[in-house]
């Protein structure tokens, strides 16, 4: 399929269809209506410029609310008994960082940061290496791999694990904590799914809620330790600085857990799809190895594992020729813009030496840039370099079907069967 038989009319972001191919409709959308309003009402912005002027007025494009679909939310628990009567086992959602405004935002952000400065992700880089290694061992004697579930998921998931310092033997709850925390985003869900997702929420909650009072009498050099004992600016209290509440330590946590896996597992699925689609390309990084962190730039601006993120707008305002009403829901649609050709030249090609590669929107931009941008990118470099090295002429394995996860905001394959030579294992 490509934007030239395609239509806009009646584009419904929520539909099944096209959340699997979604790129025409955004080429369509560059081209002829940039800033398209959708029928229930809420406005996408597709090309490059538009939504990075959007993330440099977050006055205006505001970050901070709540609703269906949103992180956080509880507003379907209205008018649902049993709904409510899970979510009342938990804690309830506060914002902290992806849906709050300074100066909370402010406040939350300069705390967490500490946990993503340059050393701490230098020194996790020799763990990464070893996770990747262990992991690769333990199929390189195959020939094939399912790269998804046994590579892609367990690698991130791990490494989140081990900088919280918790139990790698969780790696399967922490894998549906974060599945579940996320689900509503983008997609539709069945009552069904809805109640197993609170569940899952609550229960992410219970688990972590007695680990921070664990870290409390008995701290430890690790993210849990650093909330627990962490105290924050705040200019409405009597003191200089309060501790964190449970909801708050939680909420961070959770969105942690999230951006702690799923944008590299969506990406080093993706990568394995570019490199395997291009082989000159391919070839050119094997050449030169040096060119791998910039694979990862590619990687992120074509697949664009978020494929864009919600604003509300504070204001009447105007974007290209559009009107945009005070109070109107936008999406900033990251994956439209990131393959946009007036900022990237033939944006729908995967190019391994483009210049201009880490101008991607991937992580966003402005003061909502992904605090674990600098985690992801590691951990792509890592995890592509041990690829290249220890599984030769990668290629694809018989029976996929190349789907996706049914959302139009968390977009990534559901499982990869590769196939290559196998190699020997190198853990002793």
């Amino acid at each position: 399929m490509t934007a030239e038989n395609i239509t806009l009319e009646g584009f419904d972001p929520f539909d099944a269809r096209i959340q699997q191919a979604p790129q025409p409709y955004y080429a369509r959308m560059r081209a002829e209506q940039p800033v398209f309003r959708v029928d229930n009402g809420m406005y996408v912005i597709a090309r490059y410029q538009d939504c990075l002027d959007a993330l440099r007025r977050p006055k205006v494009f505001a970050s901070g609310f709540t609703g269906p679909g949103t992180p956080g939310s509880t507003s379907a628990a209205d008018g649902d008994p049993e709904l409510a009567a899970i979510l009342a086992e938990g804690y309830p959602p506060v914002a902290t960082l992806l849906v709050a405004d300074p100066p909370a935002h402010t406040r939350f952000r300069k705390l967490v940061g500490r946990a993503f400065t340059p050393r701490r992700v230098q020194d996790l880089i020799p763990e990464i290496e070893r996770l990747a290694d262990d992991l690769i061992d333990g199929f390189v004697e195959d020939g094939r791999v399912e790269i998804v579930s046994q590579f892609a998921v367990p690698l991130p998931v791990r490494l989140i694990a081990h900088a919280l310092g918790v139990s790698p033997d969780r790696q399967d709850d922490f894998k549906r904590w974060s599945d579940d925390s996320i689900a509503a985003i983008g997609a539709r869900l069945s009552r069904e799914r809805t109640l197993e997702t609170a569940r899952g929420v609550v229960e992410f909650q219970q688990f972590f809620a007695t680990e921070l009072e664990d870290r409390r009498e008995h701290p430890r050099d690790d993210i849990l330790s650093d909330l627990v004992h962490a105290r924050i600016e705040d200019p409405e209290a009597d003191e200089d600085t309060t501790p964190l509440t449970m909801p708050e330590m939680l909420s961070i946590l959770q969105q942690l857990l999230v951006a702690g896996n799923e944008t590299t597992t969506k990406l080093i699925a993706e990568a394995c799809r570019m490199l395997i689609d291009n082989p000159a390309a391919t070839e050119r990084v094997r050449e030169n190895p040096r060119l791998i962190p910039n694979v990862v730039e590619e990687a992120l601006r074509l697949a664009t594992p978020t494929q864009g993120m919600f604003r509300r707008v504070t204001e009447d305002v105007v974007v290209g020729d559009v009107e945009i009403p005070k109070g109107s829901m936008c999406v900033l649609m990251y994956a439209s813009a990131n393959r946009d050709d007036a900022e990237f030249d033939a944006g729908d090609e995967f190019d391994p030496a483009r210049s201009n590669a880490k101008e991607h929107l991937a992580f966003g931009k402005g003061i909502h840039y992904c605090l674990g941008a600098s985690f992801a990118r590691a951990e792509g470099a890592v995890a592509l370099d041990r690829i290249l090295t220890r599984l030769p002429d990668l290629r694809y394995g018989p029976g996929n079907e190349f789907e996706y996860e049914p959302s139009f905001i968390l977009r990534g394959l559901k499982c990869l069967d590769l196939e290559f030579t196998p190699g020997p294992r190198r853990s002793g």
